[in-house]
Order: C-alpha cells, then sequence, then structure tokens
C-alpha cells in the first residue's frame, strides 16, 4: 500500500506501507515479496521522498560495519535470514534502517515479543534526506492486545496545506423597492418580452437555451432597478446633542 503526499516547493513524499512473509514461509514465497517490493519502489519518482514502513519479520542485528549506510550503529540481536534478504534490498536501493540509527534502551527499540525475548521486526527506513526522521522508538505500555509495540517516527516534514478555494463574488441585491412605481414596472415588463420574443429555441441544446434564457432573466432587471445599496446610519452625529449632554 503506497502515499502520495504533496510538500512545499512542488516536491512529494510516498510512503510506502508493506508487510512480508514470515520465516515459516516458502523461499518462493519470499522472493516473490521482494520483487514486488522492488517494482512499487521502482515505480516511485526519483525525485519523491521515499518512507517505507511495515512488519518485515526479519532481524538485521548490528553489524553497521558490514552494512555502513544500510543500518545504525544501534540495531539488536541477531540476524536471520529473512533479515539478510531486507539488508541486501536497502543495499541495493540505498535505503537506511532508521530504528538502528537512534541510541535508546532495548525496551525502546524491540517490537515484537518472542515467548522468551523481544526482537525487532518492525522497521521504518528512508531514501535520500534521512535527516527528516528525528526519531524512531517503540511506543511500551501501548495495551494493543497484540504481541508487537507500536512504532512511533517523528517526522521533519511538513505538507503542502489544501488551498482555500476563493470565493465567487455574490451579485448584489436588486433595489427592488424601485417595482412600487406603475412606469418601472412597465418598461421592465416591456423590456423582458421584447428580449423573450429574440430568443431562438431552435439549437435543439437545452443547456444551451437554458443558459441563454437564464441570462436574459438575471441581467435585464439590472438595468431597470439598479443595485440596492446599503446606507449606514451616522448614528453619532444624529446623536450628537444628546451625547454631549450626557457628557456633560
Amino acid at each position: 500500500m503506497s502515499l502520495r503526499l504533496p510538500f512545499k516547493r512542488k516536491r512529494h513524499a510516498t510512503f510506502v506501507s508493506a508487510y512480508a512473509p514470515t520465516m515459516t514461509n516458502p523461499k518462493e514465497v519470499k522472493e516473490k515479496f521482494y520483487e514486488d517490493f522492488e517494482s512499487l519502489k521502482a515505480s516511485v519518482p526519483k525525485e519523491d521522498k521515499l518512507v517505507i514502513l511495515g512488519d518485515f519479520n526479519a532481524r538485521v542485528r548490528a553489524d553497521y560495519q558490514t552494512w555502513a549506510g544500510v543500518i545504525g550503529r544501534n540495531g539488536v540481536g541477531k540476524s536471520n535470514s529473512n533479515g539478510h534478504l531486507l539488508l541486501k534490498t536497502c543495499a541495493a536501493h540505498d535505503l537506511l534502517i532508521k530504528n538502528t540509527v537512534f541510541r535508546l534502551p532495548n525496551h525502546n527499540k524491540t517490537s515484537w515479543m518472542h515467548p522468551r525475548s523481544w526482537h525487532l521486526i518492525n522497521y521504518i527506513m528512508i531514501r535520500r534526506d534521512r535527516q527528516d526522521i528525528r526519531v524512531t522508538k517503540a511506543m511500551c505500555g501501548t495495551d494493543c492486545w497484540t504481541d508487537h509495540r507500536l512504532i512511533l517516527s517523528k517526522l521533519n516534514m511538513h505538507i503542502q496545506p489544501r488551498p482555500h478555494p476563493q470565493r465567487k463574488k455574490t451579485n448584489r441585491r436588486l433595489n427592488v423597492s424601485k417595482l412600487e412605481l406603475y412606469s418601472v414596472r412597465q418598461n421592465l415588463s416591456e423590456d423582458l418580452n421584447s428580449k423573450l420574443d429574440q430568443l431562438s429555441f431552435d439549437t435543439n441544446n437545452a443547456e444551451e437555451e437554458w443558459a441563454a434564457f437564464r441570462d436574459m432573466v438575471c441581467n435585464t432587471p439590472v438595468a431597470q432597478l439598479d443595485q440596492n445599496t446599503s446606507k449606514h446610519q451616522d448614528w453619532f452625529d444624529n446623536n450628537d446633542e444628546d451625547i454631549q449632554k450626557l457628557l456633560d
């Protein structure tokens, strides 16, 4: 599963969530997963920030000298065959496993409870811009009815806010008080009838005919009635004498 988010300066970040086969799966299933994983990564634009997170059912230990640039100095535990597959994939695609970078207590590193011990199998990886992830750790004490701990990662990224749609200018109200005059009503009626006779309804296009009729009915009264202008009463000047008495 992948999600692409817009960032500032016309940049984007793609987040990929994955769940890898367990140790008990056949070799063909594991290879198929990593083939699909590489295909998905290849589809991500090179200029995008890439963050991959998920349960990879792999242990990568702390051999940072052999896997320089892939894991940090603060890994935990021993590696297994799934971990070797993950490390090779990360090395081939310049991915850094951020869980192994930060110096934390072991209970803030491990994410899965084995019957005898805790292990690190849930990872967050990033391509380039490695400073965008400030900290990645397991959350202890979260009761989720599962043998996994939640992984928390603080990102130094800013999503581009959604642009606010510009408000359309509303038509000002017509001065309908003029309709009280018989001459205004008569002129408006004659003007509407004249323009209605000039309309052509032979286009066989209902939308165009409706648009023409609507515009004629809406625009014709504007010339006759003008637009209503609101007048604010200057309450202070009109009550100046009373106010002055109160002040005195």
